[in-house]
């Protein structure tokens, strides 16, 4: 079993939650890459692990000429999506041996993809000889900065010891029988303990918390990582204008 097969099953399931809604994406990918429409504007752009296409189509918007790139099967769901921007693209594709020649993308980009790989820092530095010279590179990882993100990642950690070895079908039962969790978990002081016991997205919308719940407990590698570690990936390979966003932990910089 590869370990994308959760991805595969999830974008199946989900093809158009997040999609749907481009406000909500729009201002999601700025506040995890930093980067404008401006910088978009006619450049050549990857968007690493693409998913359903979500980001890939806010590119595409935003004047880019962007290819999209997914080792799971939800390529198909990716090109579904992003089927009416003729500058637009989509590949199957493993991000540590992609099919593009040195320094072909003015930006890369990839937002929540890295910390599922065997190792997120190895799947950053093979990204790095395709970026042009003066090129922007951006990342959203998950977060281990501070006490409330090191408390949530052990807690779900203990779960995902079991649920990372279910079944796809059963685990997303599991997660759309939590969402009247939701309820519970904005009660407060009372809140606080269901919480910790049984962790789940606090997204307003349904259909959208059974997808981050599968998404955060379903996946076999998902690493967490601080601000300066990040940065430290960045120094390594000579970046400058390295910037730490305000997302947590989202960092971006010019080769």
């Amino acid at each position: 079993m590869s370990y994308v097969d959760s991805f595969s099953f999830e974008w199946r399931k989900h093809s158009t939650t997040q999609v749907t809604d481009l406000a909500d994406a729009i201002a999601t990918f700025q506040a995890k890459t930093g980067i404008t429409s401006d910088e978009m504007k006619g450049k050549t752009i990857l968007d690493v692990g693409c998913g359903a296409g979500r980001f890939t189509q806010i590119a595409a918007i935003f004047g880019g000429k962007v290819i999209g790139v997914d080792m799971s099967d939800s390529v198909a769901v990716a090109i579904a999506n992003t089927r009416q921007f003729m500058n637009s693209e989509i590949r199957k594709a493993d991000l540590h041996n992609l099919p593009f020649k040195d320094n072909s993308f003015d930006i890369i980009f990839s937002i929540g993809v890295l910390h599922h790989t065997p190792n997120t820092r190895k799947a950053f530095q093979s990204l790095y000889r395709l970026l042009k010279p003066g090129g922007i590179m951006a990342i959203w990882v998950y977060s281990n900065e501070g006490i409330k993100a090191k408390l949530f990642n052990f807690i779900t950690g203990i779960h995902r010891l079991y649920t990372t070895r279910m079944n796809h079908q059963l685990l997303y039962l599991l997660c759309y029988l939590s969402m009247p969790l939701y309820y519970l978990h904005r009660i407060p002081v009372l809140g606080y303990l269901t919480m910790a016991l049984f962790p789940c997205s606090m997204h307003p919308k349904a259909a959208w918390r059974v997808l981050d719940t599968f998404d955060w407990y379903s996946p076999k590698y998902q690493w967490k990582h601080s601000y300066k570690e990040v940065e430290g990936w960045f120094r390594e390979l000579g970046f400058k204008d390295i910037r730490r966003l305000n997302y947590p932990i989202a960092i971006r910089g010019i080769k």
